[in-house]
């Protein structure tokens, strides 16, 4: 297949959301800003003891942010799990005076559906994202966001966002300018799709013959580092590949360079994590290990929360043109995942 081919084919997969999310966005917070500022509204109004965010793989990755601003911005205790640990973990305080927010593109990943269940037994509230009006989270869950679009990260990541930072502004914090750069977002996307396919084309052919990946982010950028070493390079990309929380390679891993040499990639924050992060890519760089850096600070000045929003632009680029250079011609097409070979019961899709 030739690559303007392969391009073509890319661009309508559910894979590679990149071209359209300046429209889906856009839309996104047009049609859905003023409930979910109401649900936040609500959550206070009931006071709500404790938020969970709950999901799997992408969709656990998505939440991460909504936790993270809660915790740092107020002082509504909130706590973020995988599906089935939230199950497992049984927390204490979850009951009727929890709100439950979970997330799944399909609506019928088992382990987000069995954890909705088992939020709903115990008397919590539930607020679930999903892109399937039909679904097992739109139907069961006290409230469904159902978006309609196969942005399946940013468009819950925008959710999160809206909710933690107006429980931000009910408790008195002045959040106007990151309401502002929000709903500048769209935009800001639509012109990183623009200016960063050639820049990271070249490094997809100059690592292609790479089968080795370290994922390393912090802070605000954790979770998009864990999407893509975890639920992105190696379910895309079919590489060899791992993620790691930037600080916490100096704590053992940084020992493997006496005898390997990954590639790690890195992507870096405008937060306090900076510094680290530079301290890392010194540590990696001197011992002979070849880098690739994505920096938020590369695409505007915006508050340091959004680096999950900029920095998925360009890992998709990436991805899409590794994928090809890989012989991956079909982004959806899967080995394992969506044909029922690892999950079990009636409805259940994914994975």
């Amino acid at each position: 297949m030739t690559l303007d081919n392969f391009l073509e084919k890319a661009k309508k997969s559910v894979l590679f959301t990149s071209p359209s999310l300046e429209n889906d966005l856009t839309e996104f917070l047009e049609e859905h800003t003023d409930r979910i500022k109401k649900l936040a509204s609500m959550t206070l109004e009931k006071g709500f003891k404790q938020i969970y965010w709950v999901g799997s793989g992408n969709s656990w990755c998505n939440l991460y942010s909504g936790d993270y601003i809660l915790n740092k911005m107020t002082d509504l205790p909130s706590a973020y799990y995988k599906s089935y640990d939230f199950i497992w973990t049984n927390p204490a305080r979850l009951g009727e005076d929890s709100l439950v927010i979970l997330a799944s593109f399909s609506g019928n990943t088992e382990d987000t559906a069995a954890a909705l269940r088992f939020a709903n037994e115990k008397g919590a509230t539930t607020i679930s994202f999903t892109s399937k009006s039909d679904s097992i989270l739109a139907r069961e869950a006290d409230e469904a966001i159902v978006y309609n679009s196969n942005a399946l990260f940013i468009l819950p990541l925008a959710g999160a966002f809206i909710f933690a930072l107006e429980i931000a502004r009910l408790q008195g914090r002045d959040v106007s300018k990151l309401f502002e750069q929000l709903q500048a977002m769209p935009r800001i996307l639509g012109k990183i799709y623009k200016e960063e396919e050639k820049r990271v084309a070249r490094l997809a052919i100059k690592y292609r013959d790479y089968d080795l990946f370290y994922v390393l982010s912090s802070a605000s950028a954790y979770a998009i580092g864990y999407k893509f070493g975890l639920t992105v390079f190696m379910e895309n990309m079919r590489v060899n590949a791992s993620f790691m929380e930037t600080s916490e390679f100096r704590h053992g891993p940084a020992e493997m360079f006496d005898g390997h040499k990954p590639l790690l990639v890195f992507l870096v924050g405008t937060d306090e994590s900076r510094d680290m992060s530079e301290r890392v890519i010194k540590i990696a760089q001197s011992n002979g290990s070849e880098v690739i850096r994505f920096d938020a600070k590369d695409y505007g000045d915006f508050d340091p929360l959004f680096a999950p929003f900029l920095l998925m632009v360009p890992l998709q680029w990436f991805a899409v043109y590794s994928a090809y250079y890989r012989g991956i011609f079909d982004l959806d097409e899967r080995v394992l995942m969506g044909r029922g070979k690892m999950s079990t019961g009636s409805q259940i899709t994914w994975p």
